[in-house]
């Protein structure tokens, strides 16, 4: 008998579904996965749930991408690139940290930044503040460029800089400094100048009228007197001066102020015998306490000379004295207190105190007659 043909269309259609079954059952759902292989296969289907790998296939994510983490309980395969990123950095020593630490980035971020939460982590992770992100309840991304500052004064686990840093910008904002970027550059310069314990005294002092604080006290061109405060600053190039008679064993200077010294010293000593360094570098904790942060031997480039076997108030009449006023700049040196110049300086003339300011200013400061302070004066006014 013959079939009918709507017999036949239905023979067809439960053929059809029998063999779309059975190939079915032999299709590799992962065959699409860059990286994929039998053994990676077993352990995707291990240990990813359906959910996951349904993520996985919808993603296209490559094996190699996660598969050193599959086998750890903490792995979740959405936080993949956090792990990755960690892991880059070669400062975590076990996945297990690196899983930690990654899950707990993903999920804070996530929470606070959706879309973005990825792009937030890479900024974390390149200025090395993830840990600090995650251990602190008031971490402001608007203070990145702040952290990173003042972080490198801080033990490595101590992440009171960002507290600190708060503080610090408040401090800052109530001297009048509004703009983030400018507030960020001071920072830069304080932690540059200051150690964790000196900067907290510094920005915990209550200036006087009509002084304020100095924020970079390592340039060569820095003012220190009753107008200009430079807190317990204490240099990080500090030499101990040598083959330089003098009245002390134990006196210090700045690398370059000592080495100009020394060749100033070498050239004046071929003319005339005798010259003494009576007084250099004087630490806050030599200082009396009323001069702390006022007085610029603190700098370590200051220098204050005699000649020895004369009378101290007989060096300005020196021939040495004059040589020192015409050639001292052209070591680096000026007069820090020459005459006629009392009413700018507030210092009587002094011929013993010179300061290293560099070559190139100490020329252009002979040249135009000028004090330090009437160099500052003009380039505030410029």
């Amino acid at each position: 008998m013959k079939l009918k043909t709507w017999h036949l269309f239905l023979v067809i259609i439960i053929l059809f579904g029998c063999s779309f079954y059975v190939v079915n059952l032999h299709f590799d759902k992962f065959y699409r996965l860059n990286g994929i292989n039998n053994d990676n296969r077993v352990l995707i289907e291990k240990y990813l749930s359906d959910d996951e790998q349904e993520y996985l296939i919808d993603n296209q994510i490559s094996i190699d991408l996660f598969i050193d983490y599959i086998e750890y309980d903490d792995f979740q395969l959405v936080n993949y690139q956090y792990y990755n990123l960690l892991k880059e950095t070669h400062r975590y020593s076990t996945i297990t940290d690196i899983l930690e630490t990654g899950n707990s980035l993903a999920t804070r971020l996530d929470y606070l930044y959706r879309q973005q939460a990825f792009d937030q982590a890479k900024v974390l992770v390149h200025d090395v503040l993830e840990e600090a992100f995650l251990n602190t309840d008031n971490f402001n991304f608007d203070y990145i460029d702040i952290y990173t500052s003042l972080k490198s004064l801080y033990q490595e686990n101590d992440y009171s800089f960002v507290q600190d840093s708060e503080k610090y910008i408040l401090i800052l904002q109530e001297m009048g400094y509004d703009d983030l970027n400018q507030i960020s550059q001071i920072m830069e310069m304080l932690t540059r100048a200051y150690n964790q314990q000196t900067l907290a005294d510094l920005m915990a002092t209550t200036l006087p009228a009509g002084v304020q604080m100095v924020f970079a006290p390592y340039e060569l061109d820095t003012l220190v007197n009753q107008q200009n405060y430079i807190g317990k600053y204490e240099p990080r190039e500090l030499l101990l001066v040598q083959d330089i008679p003098r009245v002390s064993y134990t006196m210090y200077l700045q690398k370059d102020a000592y080495n100009a010294l020394l060749k100033l010293y070498t050239d004046l000593s071929k003319e005339y015998k005798g010259f003494l360094l009576r007084s250099a570098y004087q630490s806050p904790q030599t200082l009396d306490e009323k001069e702390v942060g006022y007085n610029e031997m603190q700098l370590g480039l200051t220098i204050e000379v005699t000649q020895s076997e004369l009378a101290y108030q007989e060096f300005e009449n020196t021939e040495m004295s004059k040589w020192l006023e015409e050639h001292a700049y052209e070591y680096g040196f000026i007069l820090r207190y020459p005459q006629r110049k009392a009413s700018i300086t507030n210092h009587a003339y002094d011929a013993h105190i010179y300061r290293y300011v560099g070559k190139s200013l100490a020329k252009s400061l002979h040249d135009s007659n000028l004090t330090l302070e009437e160099y500052q004066l003009q380039n505030e006014g410029e």
